[in-house]
């Protein structure tokens, strides 16, 4: 690497300068750079950190130099930096150590550390990587495990991490080669245009992000830009990873009026702020953390001097801070006073301070801020709002606090994420069997309260979180709408936005319009919509339903028919000479065959046509033969007709049964469908943009607005489902397919769902923007998949409502299903039964009055009948006339009197 070279040209060595007093006031110098050397701020604290020490330091302000034009010299080559910046700047000095910020040169990549292995001692304010330096700020391996185990514990599987350069892209490195362990899919965008990572971030569907920069100002800048372009939405969670990031009031008011969720890491600080002499009026939160460790490493130097005092029995170290010679013949002398600052151990403004062998900042502990609105603030009185810590050394914490670090051999210790402090995590639901039953005497049932307890099993043993949660119900029983008017959600939505709860647990469905509320965590259900009718056995058609082939005036017509053919065959019969009436008539045939066709035996001839009964005998004239035929064409094409249009009518309530998509369910006019609003359909198809779907929402949504009082859209399921049980077949309901199963096993057993496989939907929990548990309820979702705990735990035929009859048990379930598609029941054949019944009273009259008529003397062989005889011509007996005895023809339609 550059730096590298840099030191072989320079050599590693101090500058061994003997002949300082033992007794003297050592000196320090503190380099300044493009933002230490603004307003003079850090100059100040610098003073103020002398003075507390009372004189036992003296300091050398080294500010930037001046060019010919009296403009301030800001380097940006490393080279430059080092030999000219640093060392040509003490060579005629007398210091004991520096302090070194990495923006004396920004363009550098970790110019403290170099200038470490250069000039001994050195401590840096900036973060600072494979160096002899001191390092007061936690170093790269530290801040890489802290990254690590927090986007762990958030279970982040995509993030987006926005850094600067130098050692912040080295932590970028460390987190990427953790990419395939955790499965983590990250996008690195480092700072170089603010307006082009604005861009990037607007245009990335992930919402996760990591803020990392060597350069705390310029987070400080990304963090200004986000809140400036609503990138501090309620969509985003950010997590600040650099430590105490100094945020204004201003900063942290917009932060929480835009509710975006916050991760804050603050250094654990014990001490009283009083007790450090300083002149600087702004709270502590609102330092920059750099001034914090400025201010430390001045209390540093002097605790190692006072300590090298001990230990050598003079204050001022034998070795002072100069770059060496090319010709210096000994490159690994290093100042007496590194051994001192190994050993410092204090309270500072940045927390507690001290350095292991390698100059490493160690035994500290940072907290861990998460959640929105005064969670951003880090003032004592909000301590409560920490909600978890990572500690540098557990044993080093384990001593100073006298108790067993919370979390075994983990650095990291989280405690459970919950709303407003509780104790427990607070779920909120609402009653939906099979999904929440409310049972009065065994509680809390369904598949929402199974799911919870595998959740909180899934986080204790595998997360090693804990995962309390006290369930509530949502009083109005309601998934929630959103009203623009009052600009606020309500139902179960209203729990999240309005901080009463930490998760939704329901069968939410997950919609854009939601998600810019609320945050989802991935689908624990893909469920399906099915359409809850009447089942056809229960629905009670029209009893004349077999005569609506026809409407009534081609019934009328078709019996005048019969009557106007029946007498257009008897007047030929009676006037054709070559019909059966005028043979008889000229003794051709018998009387009998003369009345074949009279005004009786005519349209009876039509009816028995009509049936493909036969008939007994056929006209013999070629008009009457001519009418017929055209008779039996007309007959043929009203009978089959008839046939043909007749099986719809006494099907139609089978009709919803046998719908398998959304475009048979449309294309169907007799049945009103609708939904339950808010519900799982309900928001499936207001939400959808396919064609279909979205034409059977306006439709269903328009006959609403137009028809309320009979609006096909109802309040809760419950209405839905009396509304189908009571509609004798007229309304279907489209809802969760489980939830009508659920409804379906409820007494009584009339109901069926159809609807085959036409639509999807997908549930998941909802939690506030940004939160944690988002993330971790995903992690476990996908854990419980993967081992298919969830497969067979809807099967559970005790989750209905136990204030409602049943369960319904109809028997073979495919017997039903059958039923339901292909079987015509009593009510289906009703009108043929009926008519067949009008048929058999019809006869049963006829028959009385038969018997009443024959009584009465009427008809054949009744006493009002005389026999008469008729002379027949003997040629035995030369023409004599013998009278036999003439009885009427017995044959049908002979001469018998019309006594009717």
């Amino acid at each position: 690497m550059l730096y590298h070279r840099v030191l072989l040209l320079l050599g590693v060595n101090t500058l061994a300068q003997y002949g300082v007093g033992q007794n003297s006031i050592p000196t320090i110098g503190v380099f300044y750079g493009r933002y230490t050397d603004q307003n003079e701020e850090y100059k100040r604290i610098v003073s103020d950190a002398i003075d507390h020490v009372d004189g036992d330091l003296r300091v050398t302000h080294l500010l930037p130099e001046l060019n010919d034009d009296h403009e301030k010299i800001y380097y940006t080559n490393i080279n430059q930096a080092l030999r000219v910046g640093i060392c040509n700047r003490i060579e005629n000095t007398n210091l004991k150590a520096l302090i070194v910020p990495n923006d004396i040169c920004v363009d550098c990549r970790n110019i403290g550390g170099i200038a470490g292995d250069a000039v001994s001692p050195v401590l840096t304010t900036d973060l600072s990587y494979n160096t002899k330096a001191f390092n007061l700020y936690p170093s790269k391996e530290d801040l890489t495990d802290l990254f690590v185990s927090l986007v762990n514990y958030t279970k982040w599987r995509d993030f987006i991490i926005v850094y600067d350069h130098g050692s912040a892209e080295r932590i970028v490195e460390g987190l990427m080669g953790q990419t395939q362990q955790y499965r983590w899919r990250v996008t690195p965008y480092q700072v170089t245009d603010l307006k082009d990572l604005r861009d990037k971030l607007k245009h990335s569907r992930v919402k996760n992000i990591l803020l990392f920069c060597e350069l705390e100002e310029v987070a400080l800048n990304v963090v200004q830009m986000a809140i400036d372009e609503e990138l501090m939405t309620d969509a985003y969670h950010w997590m600040f990873g650099n430590i105490n990031l100094p945020l204004v009031y201003n900063q942290i008011d917009k932060i929480r009026i835009g509710r975006a969720y916050i991760t804050r890491l603050a250094m654990d600080f014990e001490g009283n702020v009083g007790r450090f002499g300083t002149q600087k009026a702004e709270p502590l939160d609102e330092w920059p953390y750099r001034l914090r460790l400025t201010y430390d490493g001045v209390l540093a130097i002097h605790e190692a001097m006072k300590l090298h005092r001990a230990r050598l029995g003079r204050l001022s170290p034998e070795h002072t801070s100069k770059c060496p010679n090319n010709d210096q013949a000994n490159n690994n002398l290093k100042s007496t006073l590194e051994e001192d600052l190994q050993r410092v151990a204090f309270e500072g403004l940045s927390g507690p301070v001290s350095f292991d062998s390698k100059g490493n900042r160690v035994n500290y502990t940072i907290n861990i801020h998460m959640g929105k609105g005064l969670t951003v603030f880090f003032h004592s009185d909000l301590r409560k709002q920490v909600l978890g810590m990572w500690t540098q050394d557990i044993r080093s914490w384990e001593r100073s606090h006298r108790e067993t670090w919370p979390n075994g051999n983990n650095r990291l210790y989280m405690g459970g994420f919950r709303n407003a402090n509780l104790d427990r995590i607070r779920i909120s639901s609402l009653v939906e069997p099979p999904y929440f039953v409310d049972d009065s005497f065994q509680g809390f049932r369904g598949f929402i309260p199974e799911l919870l307890e595998k959740v909180k099993k899934t986080m204790e043993e595998d997360l090693g979180l804990p995962f309390d949660y006290q369930l509530e119900l949502v009083s109005d029983g309601d998934y929630g709408r959103y009203d623009s008017v009052e600009n606020r959600w309500s139902g179960l939505m209203a729990t999240l936005t309005e901080g009463r709860s930490d998760i939704a647990a329901a069968p939410l469905v997950i919609t854009s319009e939601r998600d810019t509320a609320v945050d989802f965590t991935v689908p624990f259900m893909k469920a399906e919509l099915g359409v809850l009718i009447m089942h056809p056995n229960w629905v009670r058609e029209d009893i004349f339903a077999v005569m609506f082939p026809y409407n009534a005036t081609v019934w009328v017509l078709f019996v005048v028919t019969i009557l106007l053919i029946g007498a257009i065959i008897w007047g030929i019969n009676q006037l054709n000479p070559y019909e059966w009436r005028k043979l008889a008539e000229r003794g051709v045939v018998t009387e009998e065959k003369g009345d074949y066709f009279n005004v009786w035996n005519s349209p009876w001839f039509q009816t028995s046509t009509i049936f493909f009964q036969g008939f007994d005998h056929s006209p013999r004239s070629w008009a009457a033969r001519t009418m017929s035929g055209f008779w039996f064409w007309f007959s043929l094409v009203m009978i089959f007709l008839y046939i043909f249009n007749l099986t719809p009518y006494l099907t139609a309530s089978k009709n919803l049964a046998r719908i398998k998509d959304i475009g048979q369910l449309m294309s169907q006019t007799t049945v009103d469908v609708g939904f339950v609003r808010d519900s799982s359909a309900y928001d499936f198809f207001r939400n959808n943009e396919i064609d279909e779907y979205r034409r059977m929402w306006e439709y269903i949504h328009s006959a609403n607005s137009m028809y309320r009082e009979d609006s096909a859209i109802v309040s809760r399921i419950e209405d839905g489902v009396h509304r189908v049980r009571y509609s004798n077949g007229q309304y279907a309901l489209i809802h969760d397919r489980l939830t009508l199963i659920a409804e379906t096993r409820q007494r009584r057993c009339s109901m069926y769902i159809t609807g085959g496989h036409f639509a999807l939907v997908e549930y998941g929990f909802a939690v506030p923007s940004g939160s944690p548990l988002r993330d971790q309820l995903s992690y476990v979702f996908e854990l419980l998949h993967e081992r298919n705990e969830l497969e067979g735990l809807m099967n559970n035929d005790t989750w209905f409502d136990p204030e409602k009859d049943g369960p319904c048990r109809t028997g073979d379930p495919k017997l039903w299903k059958d039923q339901a598609l292909y079987s015509l029941t009593t009510g289906d054949l009703i009108g043929i039964y009926l008519l067949l019944a009008i048929g058999m009273a019809c006869s049963f009259g006829f028959f009385l009055i038969e018997i009443i008529a024959f009584q009465l003397g009427y008809g054949e062989g009744s006493g009002r009948y005389r026999t008469t005889r008729k002379p027949q011509y003997d040629s035995a007996t030369n023409g004599a006339r013998n009278e036999q005895a003439y009885m009427p023809p017995t044959s049908a339609g002979a001469d018998e009197k019309m006594w009717l």
